[in-house]
Parts: structure tokens; sequence; C-alpha cells
């Protein structure tokens, strides 16, 4: 697997919020060379980035400690939870992901 779309799954995740905190951490540890596996959710979500030809969009944490991605027609910073508000087309895809 290509490190660089696992790290679009994890940029995705903090979007989303499909995968859990084992997950994740599977993810980083596959990175490293530590595991050889992953879980069927991941590998799901790898093919929908490649599928999708998915960018990350700029994110930064606020003075709030809340996490923002930078809608740039708006020309704006969204909480990350309303980005499938932006993306309805993403919406029922990523949503068979939480399950």
């Amino acid at each position: 697997m290509n490190n660089d779309i696992l790290l679009k799954i994890l940029q995705l995740d903090s979007l989303v919020r499909f995968l859990d905190w084992g997950e994740r951490v599977r993810i980083h540890l596959y990175r490293e060379g530590i595991f050889n596996s992953t879980t069927p959710k991941i590998l799901a979500a790898y093919e929908w980035v490649i599928n999708e030809s998915w960018e990350p969009p700029v994110m930064h944490y606020g003075e709030d400690r809340f996490q923002y991605f930078h809608d740039p027609e708006l020309d704006m910073w969204v909480e990350n939870e309303n980005y499938l508000n932006y993306f309805p087309e993403y919406k029922e895809e990523l949503n068979k992901l939480k399950f």
C-alpha cells in the first residue's frame, strides 16, 4: 500500500470520522513498517481515495482547538465536521465507510 494514500485516509478520517482509534493506529504502524495488514474498512477507504482521485483540503487547528478545512471557493475556514455538507456528492459513499 502506498504511504501517501494511507496519509490521505487519515486526513479523510479527520473530516468524516469513519475509523476507530485502533484503525488509525494500524495505519500509522503500517506506514512505519510495523504492521503488514489492514482492515476491510481501511481497504475500502484506500480504494475510494484512488477511485475518486481525492485530494485533502488544506486543514489547520484554530485557536479554539477545533480543526478546520479551507474552502477555496468561499475563501473561508470551515469546521471539519461540516465537510460532507460542502461536498454532498461524497456523503453516501463515505457514510458507508462508517459501518
